[in-house]
């Protein structure tokens, strides 16, 4: 698998989950700051599957 599968590269500055318009640094944000789950995160973000997280 190649990063493209997973992520939208729009700018060096935007990375978005595939599919979505989630930024990375949101998902980031809440794993490390936040200590949320990966299964917490896609609770809270319904457009997310858990693989994406």
């Amino acid at each position: 698998m190649q990063l493209e599968d997973y992520f939208d590269f729009q700018r060096p500055d935007d990375i978005r989950i595939k599919g979505t318009r989630i930024r990375i640094e949101t998902i980031l944000y809440d794993f490390i700051h936040r200590a949320q789950t990966p299964e917490e995160i896609a609770e809270s973000y319904p457009s997310l599957t858990l693989e994406q997280v």
